[in-house]
């Protein structure tokens, strides 16, 4: 065969192999424009994969300058979720969960039992409480991809303004496994991104596989205590905000006098409102950021009171800073302190 008709043989191959692709990749979009499924029924069937299959892999999360490598196996068992995660970078540390009961095997061989699972894939943990029909977010299937040799959907949900941030998602065509996930502001910066580098769907998970690698006595996990009330603050004294974003609803606040903590939510976003005594070691005042999550600090005076202010969450900072300056006393009783 002459050289001009290997080159020849060769483009014409590449133009085959090309088309084939193509064809390919246009058959498994009209595969998935056949299953009709809305972007509220893929996010439901996200929640349901994640807990429902057995898996093993392993994922990169990264927020903002950190990067974190973790190796992950999971089962679903009689109903039961168990889990092992694995940390790749630095020191090694395991978070073991069995149903309900979550434990963190840390250096030294310290094992701290964990009040609460505290270390689920943050994703599917914002998105349990979504409701459908959100008119703080449009969603779409934006499009379809391969990722890790599987066949994606991509679902876009876009906030409708500034105060909150938006998420892309990349979803198993075949289970609505969470292949991958990126948050964005509203200018389509990334500030956080969640994706596997490799996944197994395995018939079977051994039980070896969900043992601990390492494992030594147990110690109580200490709960970080809420912020403190200034012993000079008047009884009767609550607190509220003047303003806060469209959709956003308060979580629940205790009735007692003197509530300093404030939680609100709109069904993805979250964030929280410290009031508390200043003290010596408060962080300087305005806005810090690592990822998406933001902490905003001000200093307030009421009276003859001074008091420090932190809205910390997932909003933008200048959201939080307003939510900052909209906060202010009120009386049980009357509307002076």
């Amino acid at each position: 065969m002459s050289v001009n008709n290997f080159h020849a043989l060769s483009y014409l191959l590449i133009i085959f192999c090309a088309l084939s692709f193509k064809a390919s990749a246009e058959d498994a979009q009209q595969k998935d424009l056949q299953q009709n499924r809305t972007p509220m029924e893929w996010l439901s069937l996200m929640q349901s994969a994640a807990m429902e299959n057995d898996y093993r892999g392993t994922f990169v999360f990264s927020r903002g300058p950190m990067l974190s490598t973790v190796q992950v196996v999971h089962r679903y068992d009689n109903g039961v979720e168990q889990e092992r995660l694995t940390q790749l970078d630095g020191e090694m540390g395991e978070v073991i969960r069995n149903g309900t009961e979550v434990m963190c095997v840390l250096p030294e061989n310290r094992v701290v039992k964990l009040e609460k699972d505290t270390f689920s894939n943050k994703v599917l943990a914002v998105f349990s409480e979504f409701m459908p029909d959100h008119e703080m977010y449009a969603l779409e299937v934006a499009g379809f991809e391969r990722l890790i040799g599987r066949h994606s959907v991509e679902i876009a949900v876009r906030a409708v303004d500034e105060h909150r941030y938006s998420y892309r998602l990349w979803l198993d065509r075949d289970t609505g496994f969470l292949l991958k996930s990126v948050l964005h502001d509203i200018e389509g910066k990334e500030l956080e991104q969640f994706r596997y580098t490799n996944l197994e769907l395995p018939a079977k998970i051994s039980d070896e596989e969900l043992s601990p690698l390492r494992q030594g006595d147990a110690i109580l996990h200490k709960m970080i205590s809420s912020p403190g009330k200034d012993q000079n603050w008047p009884t009767e004294m609550l607190w509220d905000l003047s303003w806060v974003p469209q959709g956003f609803s308060s979580l629940g606040r205790s009735s007692q006098p003197g509530q300093n903590v404030l939680v609100y939510s709109d069904g993805l976003a979250t964030f929280s409102v410290f009031v508390e005594a200043v003290d010596d070691q408060m962080m300087p005042e305005g806005a810090s950021m690592v990822g998406a999550t933001v902490a905003y600090h001000q200093r307030v005076m009421t009276g003859k009171h001074h008091y420090a202010v932190t809205v910390m969450g997932e909003i933008p900072a200048m959201t939080a800073m307003k939510l900052a300056k909209s906060v202010k006393p009120v009386m049980k009783h009357s509307s002076q302190p």
